[in-house]
């Protein structure tokens, strides 16, 4: 018999950009024990993350995104939206000398 199987347990960095239908990245909270950076770029059908408070005991981790996707999250509870407040940071862009951002 197969023990439990946890996705993404060995996952440091989740990078997504330019996803405009994601919608999920999973079904359940994960409890990402070795994530270390989680950047959501430009996927704004991607409403809710695959977090509740167990995701955040005792692991640091960023994420990074634009602040109106992250004002549009929606949160498994309010304790799970305190738990990840402080490790959101806004997306830095770069712009090219041509005017594009990256």
């Amino acid at each position: 018999m197969m023990g439990h199987i946890s996705p993404f347990q060995n996952l440091q960095k989740l990078d997504l950009s330019h996803l405009p239908a994601l919608k999920s990245i999973y079904w359940k909270p994960l409890p990402f024990a070795h994530l270390k950076e989680m950047v959501v770029h430009w996927c704004d059908r991607l409403k809710k993350l695959p977090l509740d408070s167990n995701s955040a005991k005792e692991r640091k981790f960023v994420i990074r995104g634009r602040a109106d996707w992250w004002n549009r999250l929606q949160w498994e509870d309010e304790a799970t939206q305190i738990a990840f407040h402080s490790c959101f940071h806004l997306m830095k862009y770069k712009f090219l000398s041509g005017g594009c951002k990256i």
